[in-house]
């Protein structure tokens, strides 16, 4: 699967301007950020380890990264929240901890400009940042999951019990955000907290598209302790058909084939193939934009706002009904 740095320094620098303007204060732009990478002399590494709470400035083209103690995380991502709601995104396969934090800044910006007003929070795992690397980094994905829950889910939850909480998964950041929740429940620590969330938004899902039936014993959790899930899929994404051919294909991904026909009522699945061969000239032709132009794309954001915001899906006035019963992107 292709590397997706180069990418990221291309669409850096068409939200920078605007980033500046919306976020800086007194000069300085601040991430918020739980990262699950080991700490080994005074570096994060690729390699699972504690659940540990960030602080990140932007300074030019890097960062500086600052560990906090919980107490203190909470109380600054709450107040830069402002009683407008967490989001937490969940990255994919193949990225490196700086490219995390760019894409953080483009899901914030983009999110900002139609009206979502609270604070985005990134959950880094680690993965090795190398295309060979994809069977390693699905297994540290397993291993690190739970800890989005326990660490992210249940400690917001207790520290302000009425705020809006909601996950945007990429990729494989999808397979951690369902083997998350299902995790957490066979381990019969679900009961002793609430690990409740609104909206999941689950973009290029790199996950069996059969897991998320009714019935099925990976996606039951996550569908109990969710109030709606949105699936962005597309047969254009080349990403996810390597995956499907790594697969042989006998297990589908969700983000390339769409819903299951038997999900829970009340779900959506979001057809964006058409939108995407529509507008992928307008974004640079690198090899992995058919798995990542999301992240650039102004309608997606407008889109994933009004999905935050908990504006039906029937009525969305970014999508247009489709002979399959679902709905697709348009603009």
């Amino acid at each position: 699967m292709p590397r997706t740095g180069n990418d990221f320094g291309i669409w850096a620098i068409r939200v920078h301007d605007w980033l500046i303007d919306q976020f800086a204060i007194q000069g300085r732009l601040m991430i918020y950020a739980m990262t699950t990478r080991s700490y080994v002399d005074g570096a994060f590494t690729r390699k699972p380890g504690v659940t540990r709470y960030l602080k990140v400035e932007k300074i030019g083209a890097g960062y500086a990264v600052q560990i906090l103690p919980l107490d203190t995380w909470l109380a600054e991502v709450l107040a830069v929240a402002g009683g407008h709601g967490v989001l937490l995104h969940v990255h994919g396969f193949n990225l490196e901890q700086h490219e995390t934090l760019t894409r953080h800044e483009l899901i914030a910006a983009g999110l900002a400009q139609h009206g979502f007003g609270g604070v985005v929070v990134s959950f880094d795992w680690p993965t090795n940042g190398a295309l060979f690397d994809y069977r390693q980094d699905r297994a540290d994905a397993h291993t690190v999951a739970p800890q989005l829950v326990l660490d992210g889910i249940a400690v917001l939850r207790m520290a302000a019990p009425g705020i809006s909480l909601d996950i945007m998964a990429h990729s494989m950041g999808s397979l951690v955000t369902r083997h998350a929740f299902h995790r957490v429940v066979e381990l019969g620590k679900a009961g002793a907290v609430d690990i409740s969330v609104g909206q999941v938004l689950l973009v290029a899902a790199d996950i069996a598209a059969k897991s998320m039936k009714i019935g099925a014993k990976k996606s039951a959790a996550l569908y109990a302790h969710a109030d709606r899930i949105t699936n962005y899929y597309s047969r254009a994404d080349e990403v996810l058909s390597l995956s499907q051919w790594y697969r042989l294909f006998q297990a589908q991904r969700l983000g390339f084939e769409g819903m299951p026909d038997s999900v829970p009522p009340g779900h959506a699945d979001v057809y964006v193939q058409h939108y995407y061969n529509a507008h992928k000239h307008d974004w640079p032709n690198t090899p992995s934009i058919s798995h990542n132009w999301h992240f650039l794309d102004d309608q997606f954001y407008r889109d994933a706002a009004l999905v935050l915001a908990g504006h039906p899906a029937a009525t969305m006035p970014t999508r247009a009904p489709t002979n399959e019963g679902n709905q697709a992107l348009i603009g």
